[in-house]
């Protein structure tokens, strides 16, 4: 199971109001505000950073064949 920053993000924000850390209308606010600034388009550092952890996988397994 993958976690995206946008879960884990939304998880902390339902977690402080469960907590009564903050209220339903801050958490409702930052909610809605992340929702404007999310992108469904895969940035250039997102297919780098997927390549890169490729190349550690596959240099992982190789270790671990030897």
């Amino acid at each position: 199971m993958q976690l995206s920053s946008k879960s884990i993000f939304l998880r902390r924000v339902q977690e402080a109001f469960l907590l009564k850390k903050i209220s339903r209308r801050t958490s409702n606010h930052f909610i809605s505000v992340y929702e404007k600034f999310d992108s469904k388009k895969r940035s250039e550092a997102d297919d780098k950073a997927d390549e890169l952890l490729s190349e550690l996988i596959f240099e992982s397994k190789v270790k671990q064949k030897r």
